[in-house]
């Protein structure tokens, strides 16, 4: 196959009539355009033009490989400028997969703010606590939250780090007893995060090392929402997001416990298979949810 370059010389020179008008289109010397034009016919084998000091003309074999190149250069060209209109107007399908009380929080704002900028790009949205494999299962965004594995997914940090904590309320510790140590949690009624990745194993920092407490659930539900009712009503010792328990301990409806052993805090990233020529429409969601938790005057709900 010929050079592309040497065609797209000869095409010039054609469409402008001669070297130096060609040249100075394809931003060459006259010397190097016409040593492309001279390697392409070497590899026809044949005289494509006519050559005088005055004119550059094409021979009868020129004219007919320059019939028929055209129309695919043309069609070359058409395709180039559609790829550049595609990177400055995202289209196509994106799909979205977020923790479900993360996602109930913050994706109708995302999603809002997303569609009216780029109504070309079709959405779909899959709320779910597992853990859901990107690549496998044709997904081109996630939204996670704490420790990510490596993975070789490109990641975007969306919120500063949040404190997951423990509470409970003051009706139930008269009744069941202080916790002062995270191994007395064996002995009380646990509340716990169904969505978490391990809900009956809560983590905590004892004598200076991360280290799992197990705890057997009185109640288990993927809502934080519900267990915050559940622990104010006195129902058991809950572990959740200080952002959610911060106005019912401010009112003393609950107790904030085991301060002194809260785990490291977690950060909401947004992640994405790592591709070089990532599309417009996952740049453009990737910008939006950076941009909305920004705005965002509260902070998201961490999965346990």
């Amino acid at each position: 196959m010929q050079d592309p370059g040497a065609i797209l010389a000869f095409i010039e020179v054609v469409r402008q009539g001669s070297f130096r008008g060609a040249a100075r289109v394809l931003g060459l010397s006259k010397s190097a355009l016409s040593q492309r034009v001279a390697q392409l016919e070497e590899q026809l084998g044949a005289r494509l033009l006519s050559r005088t000091t005055r004119s550059v003309k094409l021979t009868d074999i020129g004219a007919s490989y320059h019939r028929e190149v055209c129309p695919a250069f043309e069609a070359l060209r058409e395709a180039e400028d559609r790829v550049r209109q595609l990177q400055s107007h995202p289209s196509g399908k994106l799909r979205i997969t977020a923790p479900v009380e993360l996602g109930q929080d913050v994706m109708g704002d995302v999603l809002s703010r997303y569609g009216a900028r780029y109504p070309d790009v079709e959405l779909e949205v899959s709320l779910t606590d597992r853990m859901v494999s990107l690549v496998d299962e044709g997904f081109d965004l996630a939204i996670r939250v704490g420790p990510l594995s490596s993975s070789g997914l490109m990641t975007r940090t969306l919120s500063d780090p949040q404190q997951l904590g423990v509470f409970a309320s003051p009706s139930y510790l008269k009744q069941r007893g202080p916790l002062k140590h995270p191994r007395e949690l064996a002995a009380h009624r646990c509340l716990a995060m169904s969505g978490a990745q391990a809900p009956t194993s809560w983590l905590f920092v004892i004598d200076g090392k991360p280290r799992s407490v197990g705890v057997t659930p009185h109640v288990t539900i993927n809502s934080f929402q519900v267990l915050r009712v559940l622990a104010v009503a006195g129902i058991g010792v809950v572990r959740m997001p200080m952002r959610l328990a911060l106005q019912d301990v401010h009112t003393g409806a609950l107790k904030h416990l085991l301060k002194s052993y809260a785990p490291p805090p977690r950060t909401t990233s947004a992640v994405y298979p790592s591709n070089r020529n990532i599309s417009p429409a996952l740049r453009a969601m990737v910008d939006v949810l950076v941009e909305t938790f920004a705005d965002k005057p509260w902070h998201p709900v961490l999965r346990g």
